[in-house]
């Protein structure tokens, strides 16, 4: 009779049936119910290994095993947000796996189904691209220690989270702009599903109304966040009635997209049109000019994702906890007065 079997009977993790069984893992009476019944019904044994641990011993011996899921490497946001994970995991003596979904759907929800279905892996950070996910909702309800980082994913509110204030951000980045003198200012948003899309736009609009200047609709395109995007976006700007002076792109790689063709339109950044980013990849820091940007606090997000889910697998965690960090605006050459 195998652990697997026991999941299965019980409608849970093997990862979740295992910790429970070591003592490593505190579950709602109605799951541990479940695992329970099943062992009895199975007959199932545990091995010494997997006894229940004596009750002051709540964290495992062996270093946890922890997974990260990214949408992908390409982008410089995620590749930097999954090296400083690993740099803080090991520095910690934690294991880390990272699993990439190529911001595909379908390999997210595959993902999320193979890290709770093993026994190998302790617990999961998530960084997700699409808004719904039912097979993490069903591991975080099967128990598996999961923090979701970044972007909200729907129906996982009883998850830990970590995030930034995009909100804040946004108004602050588009406010910048406003002060600099930009009457027609654009913002190139991301999917506008997204939680880091919608609160960048909600930031933008009202950054806008506060300093009395409308909002062109046909200037709010919405897209991925891909660089190829970002070069996409200027036949849209360059063709409006009145074209804008200024963009707020909602992240960094889209503005290298469009830094990158601006040049191909007969645009000189920032002279005919300033570029605020959001993330503060590295790669700002070479272009040129340099990308005025809304900083993320990368070393931050990894210590507390990191944080979070080795104190749920080693169940030193009490209630749902949710940490938001504040994005800081860092002026470079992108950005200037108009007609400057």
């Amino acid at each position: 009779m195998t652990l697997a079997r026991v999941a299965q009977h019980a409608h849970v993790s093997a990862s979740t049936v295992s910790r429970y069984l070591r003592g490593q893992l505190k579950v709602n009476p109605e799951t541990a119910g479940r695992i329970d019944a099943a062992v009895r019904d199975l007959g199932y044994e545990a091995p010494p290994a997997a006894a229940p641990a004596p009750a002051q011993a709540t964290a495992p011996a062996e270093s946890p095993v922890i997974a990260l899921i990214v949408p992908d490497l390409v982008n410089p946001f995620f590749a930097e947000l999954a090296e400083e994970i690993a740099a803080t995991a090991a520095a910690g003596g934690i294991s880390l796996v990272v699993g990439v979904t190529g911001r595909q759907s379908r390999r997210e929800a595959g993902l999320s189904e193979l890290v709770a279905r093993t026994d190998a892996v302790d617990g999961m950070i998530y960084v997700g691209i699409h808004r719904r996910n039912p097979r993490l909702v069903k591991a975080i309800s099967g128990g598996l220690p999961v923090v979701v980082l970044d972007e909200e994913i729907a129906d996982t509110s009883h998850a830990d989270a970590i995030s930034v204030d995009n909100y804040g951000g946004a108004y602050q980045a588009t406010a910048y702009l406003a002060q600099l003198g930009h009457r027609r200012i654009a913002h190139v948003a991301g999917p506008p599903e997204l939680s880091t899309s919608r609160d960048r736009l909600r930031g933008f609009r009202d950054a806008m109304a506060h300093a009395d200047l409308p909002v062109d609709e046909a200037l709010v395109l919405h897209g991925p966040y891909t660089e190829q995007f970002g070069a996409s976006t200027f036949p849209y700007l360059t063709g409006a009635a009145e074209p804008p002076t200024a963009v707020f792109a909602g992240s960094d790689i889209v503005a290298v997209g469009m830094l990158s063709a601006a040049e191909l339109h007969g645009l000189r950044i920032p002279e005919d049109l300033s570029v605020v980013g959001c993330d503060g990849i590295r790669v700002g820091e070479w272009l040129r000019p340099k990308l005025t940007t809304l900083q993320q606090p990368v070393a931050d997000l990894a210590r507390s994702a990191l944080d979070l889910v080795q104190a749920r697998v080693e169940n030193r965690a009490g209630e749902r906890v949710t940490r938001v960090f504040p994005l800081h605006l860092v002026i470079r050459g992108s950005a200037t007065a108009p007609g400057a």
